[in-house]
């Protein structure tokens, strides 16, 4: 087995430099409060080259740093940031196998192995594809590939990009040149010790009995002394991904309009969908968690047609949504839930035109349901009842062409070609919604004239009346009505009813 794994060094600044990227290039120091309650002074942690090159020291005040370097941007770390870089990491792995193990934040493993088939160039080359697919993500990494777990990663420790060999032979020797510090890193006084003994690097360790140094500094001198002869035995425990990816930010300063925050929602969504891409993902379903100011939460799951990778509309949708029902507060944090699915191709119809686009689509319904409300846009449904103006409204979801059935061709020698081959015409009825109350002249036959808006005519013919009722046991929807049609002067049959409760007249449509 190969194992990779991918570090990645310093990762408070890359994961601020991430939500900023325009502070790349420049001096940036990332600032924290140190964990003492009498000493809870903001200083600088981490550094990028430019600061360093500046004089910028680990240890400073934000005032010190700045005095030190005028240009100097300094950036404030937070929960959210060291999160949704940890979990990008993660998908940095996740482009390139089906599970992977996470160890610290800042570093994951993953096996390498079956890679060759896709990078016949060799191991270097899947190395560098993989520092690629993280810098498109943002973050800056350094890759090793061993046979073991703690072999990589004491290699990330020391090089930008490293090969171990999996012999323990030419391990050993690709080791040789570590100092004890990165040997022996996160003890301190193991490195000590090292030291004292007048050991410089790996390859000195590696030339001392194992079982002395045990003997003499316990079971993590043991283990550097294994390790530094390219020998371990950690386990390689991978997991396949969660079911949906995070992108999260906490905002300096309450923001309470939704163009600017629509600038923050795009920065999250652009993270999240390049995070999917590197999977060859799409995004399902978008879920926006607001953190309101002073306490509070507003979830707005935002409803997404079909799987889409287009930044765009995402944030239309989700503006659209926010514009119809404003957060009662201004939002001090924002965390974005995207759930992957993965795009499946369409075959097209040759004999029905192309419908519109799922996530255009997905659009052009949340824009209409912010302008007339979300109950107001949909499909048109029977309703279990009587009232012939009666129709619900359910969601509109479109037919996909398998689900339409083959299409079918009559040809008939007097109509010609007609689509699915349905029977002969049927009058069909024009509603208006709501009916139109009119005045209504009455003869002994029934209908003789009537009087709207818009229409005015006489009635030539009328049948009817057709009369109907019910919903008796619905409190003040009861109806009564008597339906005529009638064949007015003007040339169209119209459909008109009398409430014979109150005895008003409506017209309801015409036959077409």
């Amino acid at each position: 087995m190969r194992i990779a794994c991918v570090f990645v060094p310093q990762l408070a600044l890359q994961a601020v430099l991430r939500r900023t990227p325009e502070a790349r290039g420049g001096p940036v120091a990332v600032l924290e409060a140190g964990t003492n309650k009498a000493k809870r002074v903001a200083r600088v942690t981490e550094t990028s080259p430019e600061a360093r090159r500046a004089g910028v020291r680990a240890g400073m005040t934000g005032a010190q740093a700045s005095a030190v370097s005028a240009g100097l941007r300094l950036l404030t770390v937070t929960a959210a940031d060291r999160e949704a870089a940890s979990a990008a990491l993660a998908d940095v792995g996740y482009a390139f196998a089906a599970a992977i193990e996470r160890g610290d934040a800042d570093r994951i493993f993953f096996d390498s192995e079956d890679l060759a088939r896709l990078y016949p160039a060799g191991e270097t080359a899947i190395a560098q594809a993989v520092q690629a697919v993280a810098a498109r993500v943002g973050l800056g990494v350094r890759v090793a590939i061993a046979a073991s777990k703690g072999v990589a990663r004491l290699a990330t420790r020391a090089h930008e990009l490293a090969l171990i060999p999996t012999a323990a032979g030419p391990a050993r020797a690709a080791l040789a040149s570590i100092p004890v510090e990165l040997l022996a890193e996160g003890e301190p006084d193991l490195a000590a010790a090292f030291r004292r003994w007048g050991l410089r690097a790996a390859g000195d360790v590696a030339a001392l009995p194992v079982d002395a140094i045990g003997l003499r500094l316990g079971p993590a001198g043991a283990r550097a002394g294994r390790l530094a002869r390219g020998i371990d035995d950690e386990p390689f425990v991978p997991r396949l991904p969660d079911d949906a990816l995070e992108e999260a930010i906490e905002l300096d300063y309450p923001v309470a309009e939704l163009e600017p925050f629509s600038f923050v929602l795009r920065g999250l969504i652009d993270r999240a969908l390049t995070r999917l891409r590197e999977r060859s993902l799409a995004c399902a379903g978008l879920t926006v968690r607001l953190e309101l100011d002073p306490r509070g939460v507003d979830v707005r799951a935002v409803p997404i047609a079909a799987p889409t990778g287009d930044a765009a509309t995402l944030l239309q949708l989700a503006r659209l949504d926010l514009a119809r029902r404003p957060p009662a507060a201004p939002i001090v944090g924002v965390r974005l839930l995207a759930l992957p699915a993965r795009v499946r191709a369409t075959q097209l119809d040759i004999l029905r035109p192309a419908g519109p686009a799922p996530d255009r689509l997905a659009a052009t319904i949340a824009r209409l349901a912010a302008l007339v409300g979300p109950d107001n846009v949909g499909a048109p449904a029977v309703e279990e009842t009587w009232r012939e103006e009666a129709v619900a409204v359910t969601t509109y979801e479109p037919s996909r062409p398998d689900d339409r059935g083959p299409l079918s061709l009559t040809l008939s020698p007097l109509r010609g070609a007609r689509a699915n081959g349905g029977g002969d015409p049927q009058l069909t009825i024009r509603r208006w919604r709501p009916p139109e109350e009119i005045e209504m002249l009455l003869n002994r036959q029934g209908p003789a004239a009537f009087r709207g808006r818009e229409t005015t005519a006489r009635v030539l013919i009328a049948a009817g009346p057709y009369r109907l009722s019910g919903e008796w046991w619905k409190e003040g929807e009861h109806f009564q009505r008597a339906y005529w049609d009638v064949h007015a002067s003007d040339g169209a049959v119209y459909r008109v009813h009398q409430n014979e409760r109150d005895g008003r007249w409506y017209l309801d449509g015409y036959y077409d």
